[in-house]
């Protein structure tokens, strides 16, 4: 059985050079496992950062990762199965280490991840 306090900790191994949080998150944004300063942060940046991928994957469904220059940080996201993962960078954080971070959780996330939420294709509502 995956436990969440495990991904939390293999979460919080990616929390140094520049990273200030790592979320696993639904497409909707619920954390699933987190590592960051504090729990409010998480949320918020889960809430953003998923609905800003929901809106680009619905334009292109090819979509496999969104990098956010914000005032704060730069947001990295991208899908793992039917979820997301999110990292955070401080505004000066390199790009390919963020990139290579997230390419590296991915790939020891994704085969646990995927036995407990199997991948679903995205189901895109037409308003």
């Amino acid at each position: 059985m995956l436990k969440p306090k495990v991904i939390s900790q293999v979460l919080r191994q990616s929390l140094h050079n520049g990273i200030k949080a790592a979320l696993i998150m639904t497409s909707e944004g619920s954390l699933i496992s987190f590592a960051a300063d504090n729990d409010k942060d998480a949320t918020i940046y889960s809430a953003i950062s998923a609905n800003i991928w929901n809106t680009y994957k619905s334009r292109d469904s090819q979509l496999q990762y969104q990098i956010l220059h914000c005032e704060e940080g730069v947001v990295f996201v991208t899908g793992i199965g039917a979820m997301l993962l999110c990292l955070v960078g401080e505004s000066k954080v390199d790009l390919g280490i963020l990139k290579a971070k997230a390419e590296a959780l991915k790939n020891h996330l994704e085969e646990p991840l995927q036995q407990v939420a199997p991948y679903q294709e995205y189901t895109l509502r037409k308003a």
